[in-house]
This record gives C-alpha cells, structure tokens and sequence, in this order.
C-alpha cells in the first residue's frame, strides 16, 4: 500500500465512528469504526494501531453513553417515585427535568466525539499517529 492511500485511510478509521453515528446512534458509531478497521487492518501496521485506536475510542464513548442512560434513567424514577409516593399530584413532571440534563450530557459526548475524531482523523491523514485523551483501551 502506498503512503498516500494508508493515510487516507488513516483518516477513514477516525471518521468511521461519526459515519456509522449518523446511521445508529448508540452502537454505530462502534460498528462505524469496526468496519473501517476491518477492511484495511492487514494491510499496514499504521492503519491497524489507527482503527484500534478509534475502535477503543467509540467504545468508551458508547459505555458512557449507556451510564448517562442508567445514570440519569434511575434519577428521574427515582425523582419521580418519590412524588408519586408523598402524594404530589405532579409526580410525573419534575423527572422532565432530568430528560434535559440526560439530552444535555448526550450532547456533550457527541461534540467530544466530533471534536476528537476530526482531530485525529487531520493527524492520520498527515501520517501521524494518534492517541485520545479520553480512551479505555480495549482492543489491543
């Protein structure tokens, strides 16, 4: 493989997780990664550590995303189970404010997601290899 066409898709195994994002937005961007890593994995050791790379990143993301899901899930039950069970005929609304906070933290893991991946993405386009901040590594 040519050094033009590995760092292409040195670049490609970064945006693959905000690819596969777009289509299923909790496990895609996971499958998005994989599938990038996949195709080219055999071909050149700097794609290979790049799409683990990126694979690991869009798994942590995806854990975290189910923790703020759980998180916040069993807040606003609780929040409103306690109302429920004081009487409070308004049970079911305040945990309405929790769904804000839940949407506002899903939205924070997908800008940093956004914001990473691109980084990364412009650094293995320029051969350079990359390594998230924000990275449980997993796939070794």
């Amino acid at each position: 493989m040519n050094q033009k066409d590995e760092r292409t898709w040195g670049a490609l195994v970064h945006l693959g997780g905000l690819i596969g994002m777009i289509f299923l937005s909790y496990v895609g961007n996971v499958i998005g990664a994989l599938v990038m890593w996949l195709i080219r994995r055999n071909d050149s050791s700097f794609i290979d550590s790049q799409g683990k790379e990126a694979l690991n990143f869009q798994i942590t993301l995806s854990f975290l995303n189910v923790a703020i899901g759980i998180l916040f899930g069993l807040s606003s039950g609780l929040w409103s189970l306690t109302h429920f069970l004081n009487g409070d005929t308004n049970w079911f609304f305040p945990g309405f404010h929790f769904w804000g906070l839940r949407s506002s933290a899903h939205g924070i893991v997908w800008v940093l997601n956004v914001i990473f991946s691109i980084i990364a993405a412009i650094k293995g386009s320029n051969g350079i290899p990359y390594r998230y901040p924000i990275c449980l590594r997993i796939v070794k």
